[in-house]
Order: C-alpha cells, then sequence, then structure tokens
C-alpha cells in the first residue's frame, strides 16, 4: 500500500470516528465520511465497500493501537499483568492516548458490528482468546483473572455510566491492583 493510499485510508478512519464521537453511530454515512475527509465517495468505496467495512476498520485500529500501548509499556520495564492494568488506567488518566471514547451507544454499535461481521467477530474473539489464555500463564493465575475482571467491570461500568465510583476511590482501586500486580510479575 502507498503512503498515499494508507494516508487516505486513515483520513477516513479518523472523519469516521470524528462523526461518531460528535453525532453518534446513528449518523455514520458514507456520504458523510466521504465529505469530513475531503474525499470522493468512490475513494471511500475504494478503501472500504460498506459502512461495516469501514467500522470493522475503526475497531481493528483502535486494538492495534491498544496493542501497541501495552507492548510500549512493557517495553518501559512493566510485567504483563502491571501493563494490562496500566493499560486500563493510562487510557483513562491520558484520554489523548486513548483513540476514542467508547459511550454506552457506542458500544452497542460495535457489539451490533460483530452480529453484522461475523468473520471479524471470529477474529476478534480468537485474538482475545489467545491474549488471555497467554495472560493468565502466570504463578497465580486466579489473581491474575481477579485483576483482569476487576478492571473489565470498572470498564463497563463507566462505558454504561453505571455505579462509578469516585474519582479518588477509582485511584486507590488501581493503586490496589497495581500492587497487586507487581507481586504476580514479579515472583
Amino acid at each position: 500500500m502507498t503512503n498515499r493510499s494508507n494516508a487516505t485510508k486513515q483520513k477516513l478512519l479518523d472523519a469516521a470516528t470524528e462523526i461518531i464521537m460528535d453525532h453518534g453511530v446513528h449518523q455514520l454515512t458514507l456520504d458523510e465520511v466521504a465529505k469530513t475527509a475531503g474525499v470522493s465517495k468512490g475513494g471511500l468505496l475504494y478503501h472500504y465497500p460498506s459502512k461495516e467495512a469501514l467500522l470493522t476498520a475503526i475497531v481493528e485500529r483502535l486494538q492495534t493501537e491498544q496493542n501497541d500501548l501495552y507492548e510500549s509499556l512493557q517495553r518501559d520495564g512493566y510485567g504483563p499483568v502491571e501493563a494490562f492494568v496500566r493499560l486500563f488506567d493510562e487510557t483513562r488518566l491520558y484520554p489523548e492516548r486513548s483513540p476514542i471514547e467508547i459511550d454506552a451507544e457506542k458500544m452497542i454499535a460495535f457489539l451490533t458490528l460483530f452480529a453484522v461481521d461475523q468473520d471479524y467477530a471470529e477474529r476478534w474473539k480468537h485474538d482475545l482468546d489467545t491474549f488471555f489464555n497467554q495472560f493468565q500463564q502466570t504463578n497465580d493465575p486466579v489473581e491474575t483473572m481477579i485483576i483482569r475482571y476487576a478492571l473489565e467491570g470498572m470498564m463497563m461500568s463507566e462505558h454504561f455510566n453505571v455505579g462509578v465510583p469516585p474519582t479518588e476511590l477509582k485511584q486507590q482501586i488501581i493503586a490496589r491492583l497495581i500492587e497487586r500486580a507487581r507481586t504476580i510479575d514479579t515472583t
């Protein structure tokens, strides 16, 4: 893929993400994406032949960026479990590191995407299963999974804005999870 082609694809993904963030997924149309990106509709269709293909690419880019941040945290010296906790914390403490904030409507849209694009849903499930199978290969897989489920519960709570703890309590929870993760990573 040429640099120009890749730049166009990124521009289209940025435009689609901007539309979702500003107006919700129900306002995402191919015409609006092309217009916002300053690309012809034919150019858009060349790269993303359908709305579903565009949504899949957005989710794949988000997943790649999260994977890159996770690997970056490990290169910074954090063990795999602590890096996982910090991945959650980093994208919340530093929202600029998270390419898209997913509220309840966007979460439902992404889940709908999985129903529409079964191939992507299967790849996504396989990738997550592979990651979590490796993730729990620690000296304390039970504690590792407790940390995972605690973080996922906090994430879902925030996504749906239900039962979100006050900031100070959330910071204490994250700090405790980091302590527990360090214990797992260093033994």
